[in-house]
């Protein structure tokens, strides 16, 4: 009984290996692109002064071709005049004002960046989910105002993503 359990099994992974071997990759353009933007806000405290905010996490869904996404600390300083302007991640603000939404420049967000998605420097495709964190601080100046988000990324070749917006979702402003 032991041999024809090991048959079987030697089988099974033979095939698995067979069928994974089988699997192309993804043929993602390289320049990156990001889909499906969502937009969630809950209520919480600020750990150190416990001052109520509301923490909103925003999600983009994302594929690039060369899978350069992110960056590591050394990339950021070894080539920081790239990314002066506003890092590999931008985030816009917009708040809706007399019927139209304006744009409201948030000093917090202006230079953002997520780290390294793939260890390794290998030219493969990538696709995964983004998340981003972000508090609004809820003091006797602020007052819930609708808003929403605008979404773009770019790569270590400097190649942006398209622009996508979320729904509008009300956060305590200024």
């Amino acid at each position: 009984m032991s041999t024809r359990f090991i048959r079987q099994g030697l089988f099974f992974f033979g095939f698995s290996a067979l069928v994974i071997g089988c699997i192309e990759a993804p043929d993602f353009d390289n320049t990156p692109q990001i889909s499906s933007p969502t937009v969630t806000s809950y209520p919480a405290f600020d750990d150190f002064s416990q001052i109520p905010k509301d923490s909103v996490v925003i999600s983009v869904r994302f594929q690039d071709g060369d899978g350069n996404l992110g960056l590591s600390v050394e990339d950021r300083t070894k080539d920081s005049a790239s990314y002066r302007e506003w890092g590999n991640y931008e985030l816009k603000t917009y708040r809706f004002v007399n019927g139209k939404f304006e744009f409201v420049n948030l000093a917090i967000l202006n230079k953002l960046f997520f780290p390294r998605l793939k260890p390794d420097d290998k030219n493969s495709p990538l696709e995964g989910k983004l998340d981003f964190s972000q508090s609004f601080l809820r003091s006797r100046n602020t007052k819930m105002t609708p808003v929403k988000f605008a979404i773009r990324i770019r790569d270590r070749s400097l190649k942006v993503s398209n622009v996508v917006e979320t729904d509008t979702i009300s956060v305590p402003l200024n």
